[in-house]
């Protein structure tokens, strides 16, 4: 189980790896965030996804009729599913999101419950300590939990199935001819967390300069509620960019990513994509701790450069066991173009996308 979004539901592919490798005996059902749950449409190795709003249980919203009822139905059918195992892949960061947990684990009547304990896991009766967010890996954390249940180390990678006719929507996305490097760019993240967002005139300036040092094929990408902020960084950048921003889902963003040489943004759902893809990654960072979020090795993450402004040394949201002022109005910070457009160079050399 877990809750959340798109990124989340990529790190949670090298748990699924691991998985498959040491417990062949169990079926695989997954219950993800709305937002997830496309990323294992097309995975053969999970036997059913299912999907929760995780925003009807947020705050006060959670005590409304229709978020207790949605809760109910689903304590209801995982009960009566009668599975014999529940990982919770979520830390027990505040008081309130532990009791949801425990609620969930106890109620639906699983004799196996495994999490991460901080010391709040007193429902659980099998345990990977949590030494906080940025101890290691999200990712690795989830294996880790796999490890337990298992009773042995064993290793997961990354890995995305891609739907055939995702692959066919993306390579008509592009334009003819397709000149190399492809340099996907992802200037939004939607709505959560936007204090992770960088300037339009940022991105432009960083296409500018990739266009007159490699040209290629620039990418704007993103979902819908990201097109208007898209069309403004293709206004201000003074070179030909696509716009593909609101034409792809889950799938086809994933089949478009494999057609790139690089991608270029913040800590988002796409940036996941990318690394799991084993597409070469800059990613910019500013309020969210990429020691929990960012490439991780030793799950199979793609080759990547994480770049933070001089005056964002460090995070301060999810760091250790507390979320920190997640609505903090902040930024990236001074972070410089030119850098950003040098990380990206470098890393499009060491590839020989010629």
């Amino acid at each position: 189980m877990k809750l959340a979004d798109l990124g989340d539901a990529v790190l949670l592919t090298a748990a699924v790896d691991a998985a498959c490798n040491s417990l062949p005996e169990y079926d695989l059902d997954l219950l993800l965030g709305r937002a997830g749950a496309p990323v294992f449409e097309h995975d053969s190795r999970v036997r059913r996804v299912l999907s929760f709003d995780r925003h009807l249980i947020s705050g006060r919203r959670a005590f409304t009729p229709r978020s207790l009822l949605a809760w109910g139905k689903l304590l209801w059918f995982l009960r009566r599913e009668r599975y014999d195992a529940l990982i919770l892949a979520h830390h027990m960061t505040t008081l309130f999101g532990t009791l949801k947990l425990a609620s969930l684990a106890l109620l639906c009547g699983v004799p196996v419950r495994v999490g991460l304990d901080n010391g709040r896991g007193f429902f659980l009766n099998m345990r990977y300590r949590d030494d906080g967010m940025g101890a290691i890996s999200e990712g690795a954390y989830c294996v880790r939990l796999i490890q337990v249940l298992g009773g042995a180390p064993v290793p997961g990678r990354l890995s995305v199935r891609v739907d055939p006719k995702a692959e066919t929507r993306a390579g008509n996305l592009l334009p003819e001819p397709v000149r190399r490097p492809v340099v996907a760019i992802h200037h939004g993240l939607g709505g959560w967390i936007p204090s992770r967002g960088w300037t339009p005139d940022g991105y432009a300036r960083v296409a500018e300069i990739l266009h007159d040092r490699v040209e290629g094929t620039l990418l704007l990408i993103g979902g819908p509620e990201e097109v208007a902020a898209a069309r403004q960084v293709a206004a201000l950048a003074n070179v030909p960019i696509e716009v593909m921003a609101g034409q792809t889902d889950v799938q086809a963003l994933a089949a478009l990513l494999r057609r790139c040489d690089l991608y270029i943004g913040p800590d988002s759902g796409p940036m996941q994509l990318a690394l799991a893809l084993q597409v070469p990654v800059v990613s910019l960072w500013g309020p969210t701790n990429e020691a929990a979020w960012g490439p991780c090795e030793e799950i199979g993450a793609g080759k990547a450069v994480c770049l933070r402004a001089p005056d964002r040394p460090r995070p301060w949201i999810y760091v250790g066991h507390s979320m920190g002022e997640v609505y903090r109005d902040s930024d990236l910070g001074s972070l410089d173009p030119m850098l950003v457009a040098e990380a990206a160079i470098k890393l499009l050399e060491e590839r020989d996308y010629r």
